[in-house]
């Protein structure tokens, strides 16, 4: 049928005395482009949709093939380029990125998009993160923060005698006062991820440094020692729950808040989802501010990216549909959908983060929403992170057991990093 039209309007076109090659641009066959995203089908399957379908009808001569990836996105993406099939755009994470394009597999996207662009689009930090040797991999997509937001009960802290620490130093110097004098713990700290950086975290955010100028693991000062002995002493002092080496972190800080046996939580505005399900009348009284940094005075976190592979047929098409996806405009639809951290600097003057509510999660996705600037990792993660980030925290592990003192756990850390890191 399709060969039918197609054929009829070449008849009409030399039926009224026109060349062939003056038949509309519409007739001409579309560039197909493939787009791969990571874990967003099928929550997100409308925004994206809506959003390739806009941009199809922006640029009609370019066709979008969505694929969402999940667990196997990596390996199907390093099998596609090494087929020689592989997609235009690719979703990844900034440390994916960061292989991908010390591997060869992607094009600068500096070379498809102008620089200056790229400088007025989004924040100077998102676009650093997907920098490599000077060139800039990755359109900088959605973010998440990890220090997000201080959320507290302001019985508990009134109880305590205390009031929102404005730094880390202050929140560590008030868990004991705060634990002495209500019964609660004052904040679960994530001491323990096997999976994630974790700790590695509180020493990036006070300003120092994982790895030394030759990129050797290098988190065994006495700086470091002396931040995870603190750590230390209040674990074994009681002072933070013993669940903290069993429970992931966030998970655990929501239950026991909204028990009221937590007084504060960093993080996230999707805590206070769970706490207004548990506790719709704590909820109503949750304080909501800004969250108390290290002496780096820098939020940690991470963001999404779209990627251009150097195996892609169409580029430029390419490039047109990952600008489209990660330009303010969108980046802003898709916040209003989910609380993500927009990576394009015009967003911390958007409306959307701007009004003034006391309602918590308002507040709270307001204060997360402009504050795509910090979104930093604080450090690059080494090549295989899932074998040295577990043996860093078995032995923080070991240091908050008493198994090994702080500077033992972590002079045996680095050496496990240095003798096996793939940088």
């Amino acid at each position: 049928m399709k060969q039918f039209h197609k054929n009829a309007l070449l008849a009409l076109t030399l039926g009224l005395g026109l060349t062939a090659v003056s038949a509309p641009a519409a007739a001409q066959a579309a560039t197909e482009i493939t787009f791969w995203t990571w874990y967003l089908s099928p929550k997100f399957d409308p925004y994206i949709k809506d959003t390739i379908a806009a941009f199809e009808k922006a640029n009609p001569t370019i066709k979008v093939k969505w694929f969402d990836k999940q667990d196997s996105m990596v390996q199907d993406f390093i099998a596609s380029v090494n087929l020689g099939s592989a997609p235009d755009v690719v979703n990844l994470n900034i440390d994916e990125t960061g292989k991908a394009a010390q591997n060869g597999f992607l094009r600068n996207v500096d070379a498809l998009t102008p620089l200056a662009n790229l400088k007025s689009t989004f924040y100077p930090q998102t676009l650093a993160n997907f920098t490599i040797g000077g060139k800039v991999y990755g359109y900088p997509w959605y973010g998440s923060l990890n220090e997000g937001v201080l959320l507290y009960n302001p019985e508990l802290m009134a109880k305590a005698g205390v009031k929102a620490p404005r730094n880390m130093t202050e929140l560590l110097n008030m868990v004991k006062t705060i634990k002495d004098k209500t019964g609660a713990f004052a904040w679960v700290p994530a001491l323990k991820d096997p999976g994630g950086a974790s700790f590695l975290g509180y020493f990036s955010s006070d300003g120092l440094p994982i790895y030394n100028a030759k990129g050797e693991a290098a988190f065994n000062s006495p700086a470091h020692v002396a931040i995870l002995q603190k750590y230390v002493d209040l674990f074994k002092g009681g002072y933070f729950p013993e669940d903290a080496l069993r429970k992931e972190a966030f998970q655990l800080a929501t239950e026991l808040y909204a028990q009221n046996r937590v007084a504060m939580i960093v993080g996230g505005p999707q805590a206070l989802n769970r706490i207004k399900d548990t506790n719709p009348g704590l909820y109503a009284k949750t304080v909501v501010t800004t969250a108390p940094l290290g002496k780096a005075n820098t939020q940690t976190g991470t963001s999404m990216g779209m990627v251009i592979p150097q195996a892609s047929k169409h580029p430029a098409e390419a490039a047109k549909l990952a600008a489209y996806f990660t330009n303010n405009a969108n980046q802003i639809a898709f916040a209003k959908i989910v609380p993500i951290v927009p990576t394009t600097a015009a967003a911390q003057n958007d409306p959307l983060f701007k009004g003034a509510s006391s309602d918590p999660i308002a507040k709270a996705t307001a204060l997360v929403g402009a504050s795509g600037r910090f979104i930093n990792p604080g450090f690059k993660a080494p090549g295989n992170s899932d074998d040295l980030y577990k043996n860093f925290s078995d032995n923080i592990e070991a240091a908050l057991l008493g198994k090994k003192t702080p500077k033992a756990a972590l002079n045996d850390s680095v050496k496990f990093w240095n003798a096996n890191m793939k940088k």
